[in-house]
């Protein structure tokens, strides 16, 4: 029988949540917690890391360290100032006006999106090792 999930993906925190007994499940994650940051770092080596483990990462590395992304997506770079200005890491305007998030130690700009989907992935895949 398939599953019913539901996902709320956060400014601040996401969760992903399975109707299991005809009631509502929030999963927990890898971590034991039954919410995930909303949080995407980068270390110095290259490595992804999402939820409690980027949050951690954001004291020593800040401008490699992605919180907030959602209030970025679907808008265009002079929408943003304000936004902009509260956040630790580098955000940017593309050709096309559009918001771009400077990561020194990729070398590499992410659209808000991006980031966004690296915390979704990250949720579908605690809650495929739980389902199964």
């Amino acid at each position: 029988m398939a599953k019913v999930v539901g996902i709320d993906l956060g400014t601040t925190n996401s969760c992903i949540a399975v109707i299991e007994g005809g009631q509502p499940l929030v999963i927990a994650n890898a971590e034991g917690q039954r919410i995930t940051p909303s949080v995407v770092a980068y270390t110095k080596t290259g490595e992804r890391l999402v939820g409690q483990i980027a949050r951690r990462q954001a004291v020593m590395h800040p401008e490699n360290t992605f919180y907030s992304v959602k209030r970025f997506i679907g808008r265009k770079h002079d929408e943003i100032t304000h936004e902009a200005s509260e956040v630790s890491y580098k955000v940017i305007r593309d050709r096309n006006g559009n918001v771009k998030l400077d990561c020194p130690a990729l070398k590499k700009q992410f659209a808000p999106e991006e980031i966004s989907a690296q915390v979704l992935r990250k949720l579908t895949d605690d809650a495929s090792k739980y389902l199964g």
